[in-house]
């Protein structure tokens, strides 16, 4: 199952509650790109430019492609058709959507976040990058969970429920 969604949608954290308590794996391609050149996505950003940070994510859904797992996927791998082709061919894929209201309240000014770094309008980047990928969200989506105003235990149970489909 493929995890999809804006930065602070809730895919990390809520996937991870959602595989410990189904019992499966979980994967976070951001953290499996990180770990494999031992720094921050926004390190890699700066070394290799977005184009070649998603070479390397494209690369690692690929190979995550098929596994009976949870994945996280970062919050622009549906940029790419590849991605979405491979995605929509190996797994439902849950797309995790929250208001720029509250991606904002979720990532704060936590830093790592090459798209929000360089910007000094958080929300209106946070808009804009919403609005620029909606269409892709849409086209891939299999399902649809809100997540403004819950919890992550509850959309770690909307999460598992749908696993079972």
């Amino acid at each position: 199952m493929w995890l999809a969604g804006m930065m602070g949608s809730g895919k990390t954290s809520c996937g991870v509650v959602a595989a410990a308590n189904l019992g499966v794996p979980f994967h976070d391609t951001d953290l499996e790109v990180t770990a494999a050149f031992d720094c921050t996505v926004a390190e890699l950003w700066e070394r290799l430019g977005e184009p070649g940070f998603r070479e390397l994510e494209s690369a690692v859904v690929v190979r995550l492609a098929g596994e009976k797992a949870i994945v996280a996927t970062g919050g622009g791998v549906v940029l790419d058709s590849g991605n979405r082709e491979v995605m929509m061919a190996t797994g439902p894929i849950v797309w995790l959507q929250a208001t720029p209201e509250e991606l904002l309240e979720r990532v704060g000014a936590t830093p790592d976040r090459p798209l929000l770094d360089r910007s000094q309008d958080r929300l209106g980047e946070l808009r804009s990058i919403s609005v620029e990928r909606d269409v892709w969200y849409r086209e891939a989506a299999d399902h649809v969970i809100a997540t403004t105003g819950k919890s992550i235990a509850e959309v770690a149970a909307e999460i598992a429920a749908l696993w079972a489909l």
